[in-house]
């Protein structure tokens, strides 16, 4: 796995970071104009551990599923000296920051948020081995659960194909899939951890109105008119344009333990391969019970990156 340091981060940063003038900076929601400088900030701190681009920045102001008080940047000056968004989920706030400097304005706000409506935690996610982790420490977070980002390096000839089980037929997406595969999705991932239900307005802001999104690389496998299982492809992940991307896999517990998840995946990286694409990379809770990492490893998929979750139970 690789770690990229970058500014190194002290307590101090944490208990007096913002030792400027009172009215000085102004945190505020996010605008649309702010994409570029939330995105420099992004590449400045967590380097290729976060590729976020503007256009991705931008996007989550549009989303609607994002309430507007969720996004935030720190202004200082008329300068955006720092990010950070929650997302509400049951009991817990999940944090993303970026702050060089400012970490305690992002942190207090989403504890205050948490604390006001009674929530059982916070999380933050951030690249292992990051300066910021002996930061969020020292604030009374622990190590939690990690994840991994698995890669491929495909070579001058698609992967070799595997045969479905008999019976299943793999198809493209549909627009009359919404529904079944929504509930698939749901059923697949209950269990998951990091998964948040995916209603209809998320299911559509977050898959359907996602960047570059291709229905001829979402592959539908079907016994009859069930949904057996489902793999969700992008050619591209944003801020990296030449690295296909495997959204969502999964199998419906009928269906397991056949070798069609394999087939799905073997299927959707001869697609990304026949459109030039040479690495292709998804993410896969480090702790997960149901043999994805087994099954990424006979592809040829290796990790190349470990996120940490960190949290605050309050």
């Amino acid at each position: 796995m690789t770690v990229y340091p970058r500014r190194a981060v002290t307590d101090v940063d944490m208990r007096a970071d913002d030792a400027h003038k009172p009215g000085s900076a102004v945190l505020r929601e996010l605008r649309e104009e702010d994409a570029e400088e939330v995105a420099s900030l992004f590449r400045l701190v967590f380097g290729d551990e976060r590729p976020i681009d503007a256009l991705q920045v931008a996007s989550w102001v549009r989303n609607e599923e994002l309430k507007p008080e969720w996004l935030r940047v720190l202004e200082l000056g008329g300068d955006i000296v720092g990010y950070g968004d929650i997302w509400i989920n049951g009991d817990e706030v999940a944090l993303d920051v970026v702050a060089p400097g400012h970490w305690a304005t992002f942190f207090d706000w989403a504890e205050e948020r948490a604390r006001a409506q009674r929530l059982r935690r916070v999380r933050v996610l951030l690249p292992a081995g990051h300066e910021t982790e002996p930061v969020v420490e020292q604030r009374g977070y622990r190590l939690w659960r990690s994840n991994y980002t698995m890669q491929v390096a495909l070579q001058d000839t698609p992967p070799e194909p595997r045969p479905l089980p008999a019976g299943l037929e793999v198809r493209p997406y549909r627009p009359s899939d919404e529904d079944p595969l929504r509930a698939a999705l749901n059923e697949c991932f209950a269990n998951d951890p990091f998964f948040h239900e995916a209603s209809q307005g998320n299911f559509r802001e977050f898959y359907l109105r996602a960047r570059a999104f291709d229905p001829s690389l979402w592959l539908l496998a079907a016994d009859g008119q069930e949904l057996a299982g489902f793999l969700l492809a992008f050619p591209e992940r944003a801020g990296e344009h030449e690295l296909g991307w495997i959204e969502s896999l999964g199998v419906r517990p009928p269906w397991r333990r056949r070798g069609l998840g394999e087939a799905l995946l073997r299927a959707a990286l001869g697609e990304l391969h026949a459109r030039g694409l040479r690495r292709v990379g998804l993410g896969v809770d480090a702790e997960n019970e149901t043999g994805a990492l087994r099954l990424y490893e006979r592809v040829g998929m290796r990790v190349v990156r470990q996120g940490n979750n960190w949290t605050l139970d309050l």
